[in-house]
């Protein structure tokens, strides 16, 4: 099994490296269909937008009661506590924008490599206790086997310091001389396809 983290090869899994993995939740059974690029981009783009802004909107939360809690202390620096805060916040904005354009631009430069062995979009994707249906051929989880998986690498933040995560982005399957990828982010519930059949077959013995 060939292992990529943050399109890096590397020799295996350490201890570490399984604890860090974070995974849907465990589902037996999973449906999903595979989505066109411009399909997969605008998701990507709409969520990406939806968690940025509630990052933004809790730091400036954070700051006006910060603020508020300031003012109340000292008036006389109520002024500069409230220019300080626009500063800060149009700073934490333009932080904000700057860093969902390269997210984007990354998106985009990354996306002929998420569609290569993939399935026609609109084909159906199941995953159940028989094994994993591309379209409307069954592969049995015996006869499944991972070729390569694709992860990547962030950070959590917990209170005062942060936990170290990894994500599985692809797999690309075997099963006799056939093969297709499953990616998260190309199909509708991709994160459960995903997860759970990397569950399935990582744990599987050899």
């Amino acid at each position: 099994m060939r292992i990529l983290i943050d399109d890096q090869p590397v020799d295996g899994l350490t201890a570490k490296r399984e604890r860090s993995l974070m995974l849907g939740r465990v589902q037996d059974e999973v449906k999903g269909t595979v989505l066109t690029p411009a399909g997969a981009t605008e998701t990507y783009v709409r969520q990406t937008k939806r968690w940025f802004t509630i990052l933004a909107v809790l730091a400036l939360v954070l700051m006006v009661a910060i603020s508020i809690a300031g003012i109340s202390y000292e008036p006389r620096d109520g002024a500069f506590i409230a220019v300080g805060v626009v500063i800060i916040g149009g700073g934490l904005l333009l932080f904000m924008r700057l860093l969902l354009s390269h997210r984007v631009r990354t998106w985009n430069r990354k996306l002929a490599h998420r569609v290569e062995g993939l399935s026609p979009p609109g084909t159906a994707i199941q995953l159940d206790r028989r094994g994993v249906s591309v379209g409307t051929e069954l592969f049995d989880w015996p006869s499944l086997a991972i070729e390569s998986v694709e992860f990547t690498s962030g950070t959590l933040p917990q209170g005062d310091s942060s936990t170290d995560i990894m994500l599985v982005e692809r797999l690309s399957l075997t099963a006799g001389p056939k093969a297709f990828v499953l990616d998260r982010a190309m199909m509708q519930n991709g994160i459960l396809l995903v997860d759970n059949c990397w569950r399935r077959l990582h744990a599987a013995p050899a």
